[in-house]
């Protein structure tokens, strides 16, 4: 679906912060970013824009986003845990220890994998039967990161860790999440991102979208209304909530488009990237 674009409050110089979401967002089905929509993002970077990729990926993935679309373009990642600016990683809030091996005994005990993103930037996981299958597709889909497969609770937290995450199937993965957010919600943000491949990951609870989109807009000078944002799964939600611009993709959760400013196309059919051009007059 094209995005309705009311001229009379969207005047380009109004926006001085693009921000998106990459899986489902920026991203084709593919994974992959399009020569159309580097090209937008490129040419409004140069224009003096900010871009910045807000995703919940760790620095590895979004990493290779940011060399397809060059140095100006900075990451918040991990949700919000980890800011990629400057060829950098900079550490944002990390989780308690002991709270990782509370959600990691009780993971392990229900034959969930638990991952943990550790302060190296390594992956440690624990393997278990049930879950085995997926962590090691997992595994071969990103050769460019590391990962180690460890025995024991003591090796899984032998880093100070960032974030606990399980990569699961929908039906799993909705029953980790529930049992994750009654007993560690309060204390945790615990994010669920359903889908055929569906993740739960908990963070520090300040460890979030919208409280590090608005840092770095707070660095930048930048109020609320001058951000627009693109996002299409649930861990865009505090975003919406948060920031008044908010873009949902066509093919983005109901939870997503009942909050949204805006709808535009798919990720399949470039929709921020077309969005944008629409706004900004980069096409005719």
């Amino acid at each position: 679906m094209e995005a309705h674009i009311n001229q009379k409050i969207n005047q380009p110089a109004s926006f001085r912060l693009i921000a998106t979401d990459i899986d489902g967002t920026l991203a084709n089905s593919a994974g992959e970013l399009t020569p159309y929509t580097i090209r937008v993002l490129r040419a409004l970077s140069a224009r003096g824009l900010t871009v910045a990729l807000v995703t919940g990926l760790n620095p590895w993935p979004a990493r290779r986003y940011l060399e397809q679309l060059g140095a100006d373009i900075r990451a918040i990642s991990l949700n919000g845990i980890f800011l990629l600016e400057d060829g950098k990683v900079h550490e944002s809030e990390f989780l308690a220890q002991e709270l990782v091996r509370q959600v990691a005994e009780m993971a392990v005990e229900a034959g969930y994998v638990p991952q943990v993103y550790g302060a190296d930037l390594v992956v440690r996981y624990l393997p278990a039967p049930a879950g085995n299958a997926l962590m090691q597709r997992l595994v071969a889909e990103r050769p460019f990161q590391p990962y180690v497969a460890v025995e024991s609770l003591d090796a899984l937290l032998a880093v100070r860790p960032a974030q606990i995450a399980f990569h699961e199937t929908e039906p799993r993965a909705r029953r980790l999440y529930e049992r994750l957010l009654a007993e560690v919600g309060d204390h945790a943000y615990v994010v669920f991102q359903p889908g055929a491949r569906s993740w739960v990951e908990v963070n520090h609870a300040e460890a979030r979208k919208d409280v590090a989109l608005l840092a770095l807009a707070r660095r930048l000078d930048v109020a609320p209304e001058e951000i627009i944002y693109f996002g299409d799964n649930l861990n865009d939600l505090s975003v919406f909530k948060a920031v008044p611009h908010c873009v949902a993709m066509g093919n983005a959760r109901p939870e997503i488009q009942a909050l949204a400013w805006q709808e535009t196309g798919t990720n399949d059919e470039d929709g921020v990237a077309r969005l944008l051009s629409r706004l900004f007059a980069l096409e005719g």
